[in-house]
């Protein structure tokens, strides 16, 4: 049966491995992640992340979400407690398949809140998208909200450390 919509959530480890989750039906929610991880190692052809990203939309429906529990799917993978700490160390790409064509919508990881959607990005790509062009969007999210947050994150790690070390001076 063909469905309105299919959302998948990709997140991306700082080496570019990708974690797929699919969408289900939620009795709960409406639709939320169901219980099922699809993972693709770098490096990786751009027929190959097409592809997978193809593969974790059709794994979409295949259960439903667990509403009996209140650990999320990327917390149980991560064996991390709490959303927020189980997205720390990765940037999600939300994708959403319509009737119309893709929408691709990259995040920024709060670390208070975790990932915060940056509407301002999106990519729209047609049903229909030229080999290479879904890939084209997903490594520029990648190269952007992946690679420069590292260096975002490597900044933050040091002024913290300053402000500490200044903190045990001031004691002293």
């Amino acid at each position: 049966m063909e469905r309105e919509f299919y959302i998948i959530s990709v997140y991306v480890d700082e080496n570019e491995n990708l974690i797929g989750i699919p969408c289900g039906e939620s009795d709960k929610y409406g639709i939320a992640d169901i219980d099922t991880v699809m993972l693709l190692k770098a490096p990786y052809t751009d027929k190959a992340l097409e592809s997978y990203i193809e593969k974790v939309i059709e794994a979409c429906y295949t259960k439903k979400h667990n509403d009996a529990s209140d650990v999320s799917t990327i917390e149980r993978y991560t064996k991390k407690t709490g959303f927020v700490n189980a997205t720390a160390d990765y940037t999600l790409i939300s994708i959403v398949k319509m009737q119309s064509g893709y929408s691709l919508m990259p995040t920024f990881n709060d670390y208070e809140r975790g990932p915060l959607a940056i509407d301002d990005d999106e990519h729209l790509l047609p049903i229909g998208y030229g080999e290479g062009e879904l890939a084209e969007v997903i490594r520029g999210f990648i190269e952007v909200y992946v690679k420069a947050n590292m260096f975002y994150k490597e900044k933050e790690e040091l002024a913290r450390e300053k402000a500490e070390k200044a903190k045990k001076e001031d004691k002293e």
